[in-house]
């Protein structure tokens, strides 16, 4: 069994702490202007805007929380640390992002049932001050979306909340200039839809890590063949790809080899292959020896 590769690796590129606190006071901030002028300008909204925010808030407290956790150290029982903490809150905040929705789109029907004439002005108001606000968050967040899934359903959360912004400005405007008041309830649903659909992906993807699947960017049949392309392999088995956490790509394969094959060349063979066409550095190989003659028929069989 070879140990080898059990890098720190994945325990870089962290998500920049400084970053989420400056993002979660921004976002707490312009979330109590919302729900003011929510309130005073009776928009539904605006005030589905303002609840976005909150979960805003959760999320990036989440990441905030996630990525304390995530750098704790490792112990004897958690021979992983806490790393995979942060799949779980990516996984919560998703599922957050769905119940909003469904609260949204319920008010917005009892609004289409029963108008309010919401102020305009105000709401335009409001909600471009709001869109400035989680565009300037967003750009906060954006650098590091791509090395953390947990932090790519905060920038999410953000993302979804600037479109209601727009929704929100869209609606102010025409209510302004045609008095339709439809329009609010309206544009409430657009933001309840928009919401469940940038999340669905977030919930995809972090329930596929939970449960163990290989990456999407990996075949693990194309690992295989790359494998049983090495010299001297006669066969690969008992092969697992799995995501331990953002970016945190594990390997353990059993490699079946000719008598003649030398491990320790073979092995280094196989570590460049892994790290160099699929980025996996993270693995555990354990080098066999095939019985029989391989120069038959029979091994080409078996390693298919």
């Amino acid at each position: 069994m070879d140990p080898h590769r059990h890098s720190e690796s994945g325990l870089r590129g962290r998500p920049d702490t400084g970053r989420l606190r400056l993002a979660l006071f921004l976002t707490l901030a312009f979330m109590g202007v919302e729900i003011v002028g929510g309130i005073l300008s009776r928009s539904l909204s605006l005030m589905a805007d303002a609840g976005h925010m909150l979960t805003d808030v959760a999320a990036i407290g989440l990441s905030l929380f996630a990525a304390w956790l995530g750098g704790r150290p490792r112990t004897f029982e958690k021979t992983f640390g806490w790393r995979r903490f942060e799949i779980f809150a990516a996984f919560v905040n998703g599922a957050t992002l769905w119940g909003l929705a469904a609260i949204i789109g319920f008010e917005a029907f009892k609004r289409l049932r029963t108008p309010t004439p919401p102020s305009s002005l105000l709401m335009m108001a409001v909600a471009a001050a709001g869109l400035a606000a989680n565009l300037g968050i967003a750009a906060i967040l954006r650098s590091g979306r791509d090395r953390s899934l947990n932090l790519k359903g905060a920038y999410l959360h953000v993302i979804s909340d600037a479109l209601g912004s727009v929704a929100v400005l869209i609606s102010a405007v025409i209510i302004a200039r045609t008095g339709w008041t439809a329009a609010d309830p309206i544009a409430a649903v657009a933001i309840a839809v928009l919401i469940a659909l940038s999340s669905g992906r977030l919930i995809r993807e972090s329930f596929q890590i939970m449960m163990e699947s290989a990456p999407s960017h990996i075949d693990p049949e194309d690992v295989k063949a790359a494998l049983l392309g090495i010299e001297g392999v006669v066969s690969v088995h008992d092969l697992h790809v799995w995501t331990i956490s953002s970016g945190w790509v594990s390997l353990s394969a059993h490699v079946a080899k000719r008598l003649e094959a030398d491990s320790d060349a073979l092995l280094a063979a196989a570590k460049t292959l892994l790290k160099e066409r699929f980025g996996i550095e993270h693995l555990t190989l354990q080098i066999e020896t095939a019985g029989g003659d391989c120069s038959t028929a029979s091994c080409g069989e078996e390693s298919r």
